[in-house]
């Protein structure tokens, strides 16, 4: 299967809306309120308004078919402190076949290489531990609790935090190729490359 990175562009605006309309309670808590066509179209203007400001990198997990299937994004990119908050999501067709995990290490030596952030940053539900998974995979280290940090459906949750320092050891495992705009989609059928 073909899978790799790309940037998120205008003409996908169908497919995110396709996304949203399949969400299950877990992807629900990750996109946007509005999930219509016109609600996908806000949220990829606003990222790419977001990377155009150096605030944001987001991209679009694509397999199979050639269309999205997930996001990995850092937003919150800040220079003074260099920092950023990571955030990964997975239509629910495709998971548990390693494609979020495989996104964020990719993201993380992005992040840490050719953008200059020195520490990530994320949380997640205590009650989600397939997300947890896949910040460890990433070599997100927990370094703490927040009590009741979100709200969801008038319940409030409690949440892991982490985060990934440059220096920490480099995890192994499978990462996504990242594809500039203008490179065309790997063409074989095993894309993902080991670092």
């Amino acid at each position: 299967m073909v899978e790799f990175l790309r940037r998120w562009r205008r003409d996908d605006v169908g497919a995110l809306a396709d996304i949203y309309a399949r969400a299950d309670t877990d992807l629900l808590s990750n996109i946007p309120d509005d999930r219509s066509p016109a609600g996908a179209q806000a949220w990829l203007d606003r990222i790419r308004s977001a990377e155009d400001e150096g605030t944001a990198a987001a991209y679009a997990i694509v397999a199979g078919d050639l269309t999205p299937v997930g996001n990995v994004m850092a937003t919150a990119i800040e220079q003074r402190h260099s920092t950023a908050w990571i955030s990964y999501w997975l239509d629910p067709s495709v998971r548990s076949h390693g494609l979020a995990a495989a996104g964020l290490r990719s993201l993380v030596d992005r992040l840490h290489d050719e953008l200059d952030v020195y520490r990530l940053e994320l949380g997640y539900r205590v009650d989600n531990p397939a997300s947890g998974g896949v910040a460890k995979s990433a070599g997100f280290a927990v370094e703490g609790r927040e009590r009741e940090r979100l709200l969801y459906d008038g319940f409030r949750f409690d949440t892991v935090v982490c985060a990934r320092l440059c220096g920490d050891q480099r995890v192994s495992g499978t990462r996504l190729p990242i594809l500039a705009s203008s490179t065309p989609p790997p063409d074989d059928g095993d894309s993902a490359v080991s670092r």
